[in-house]
């Protein structure tokens, strides 16, 4: 259900800025501001309330009283950010989609820099830095890519993207999967390609990956044009034994029946590595979940069901120690 004004005509919309918020009061005004702020004003700023508490929908509401280019869609249960981005997506009108985080923002010429990008290189997906703003010291942004990691625009392929969510104890991570890129609107109903609206975790890496593998050209900026907000007990600090599970099978499916994995050796190598790190969050995850429940059968099944599983669990538990054991001194730890 759309609030305010109709939505401007297809001729008249160049992007459409999707925006999930949940419980966002103190921040989605400013988020939406950054949007309506951008020197390409052809734009639409679809705004889907994901069954807030609060008075999110209300000052949304009040927003798009006094600018129609504004539109408030309202889920009456809480969907997640996959399904209101696919919320968003259903209704979008622009020739580029934009992903907004309702407590981050952009800097005023971000689209319009974006967009020209993607027409001069005929890019389907084009992306910028992220500039990493701690949201307890706001003045003390970073930029997430260093200039010697990008230090000049490329293209990003699929071996590449995947390769770089992974790291080594040689390469430090790259966390290409927290890019926020715009994406042509046409590229993905084309493909028939959305967010899978059963993961809370990992729902960007997978529709990524997917619109890498159905061809999309992607190119990768070094500028910081986006203000990511960095804060602790965000979900992407949460990832739960099932999201984990179907990111694990999707990996297996498309190094089993994909032809174009299988036609690259480097594509490979990068989604088995990948592959293996998720397989440690699973094990780590289910185990301590079975554990906290109270379900000793399961995770004695997790623990010695393969010599892999045991490794998994032994090593992440190796891994987190430090932070654990940090948490448990603030007296804030609880798993």
């Amino acid at each position: 259900m759309s609030t305010g004004h109709d939505l401007p005509q297809p001729t008249e919309i160049r992007v459409s800025v999707i925006m999930p918020a949940y419980n966002a009061e103190r921040t989605v005004s400013q988020a939406i501001k950054s949007a309506l702020a951008q020197t390409e004003p052809r734009c639409e700023v679809l705004v889907i309330d994901d069954a807030s508490s609060d008075a999110t929908a209300d000052i949304v509401a009040r927003i798009a009283e006094q600018d129609r280019r504004v539109n408030l869609l309202r889920n009456s249960i809480n969907r997640g950010p996959a399904g209101s981005r696919n919320d968003g997506l259903a209704v979008a009108r622009g020739d580029w989609i934009a992903l907004l985080d309702a407590d981050d923002t952009f800097a005023p010429h971000r689209v319009a820099t974006l967009i020209a990008l993607g027409e001069l290189h005929d890019a389907d997906i084009v992306a910028d830095n992220l500039l990493l703003c701690p949201e307890d010291n706001p003045t003390q942004c970073k930029p997430m890519l260093s200039a010697r990691t990008l230090p000049v625009g490329r293209w990003l392929t699929a071996a590449a993207f995947i390769a770089g969510n992974v790291g080594s104890r040689w390469r430090p991570r790259i966390s290409y999967g927290f890019l926020q890129p715009i994406i042509r609107r046409g590229f993905l109903q084309s493909r028939g390609l959305c967010y899978d609206e059963r993961n809370r975790f990992g729902e960007d890496f997978l529709l990524y990956v997917a619109c890498l593998l159905r061809g999309a050209r992607w190119w990768l900026a070094p500028e910081a044009m986006y203000h990511y907000s960095v804060r602790l007990g965000s979900s992407t600090d949460v990832q739960s034994a099932a999201d984990l599970l179907r990111i694990r099978s999707v990996e297996e499916r498309l190094l089993r029946e994909e032809p174009l994995v299988a036609s690259d050796p480097t594509l490979v190598h990068a989604l088995r590595s990948h592959k293996a790190v998720i397989d440690r969050f699973y094990y780590y995850r289910a185990f301590t979940d079975a554990v906290k429940a109270r379900a000793g059968s399961r995770a004695l099944q997790l623990l010695f069901e393969s010599a892999t599983g045991f490794r998994h669990i032994v090593l992440e538990s190796v891994l987190r120690a430090p932070t654990i054991m940090m948490k448990a001194l603030r007296g804030g730890y609880r798993g």
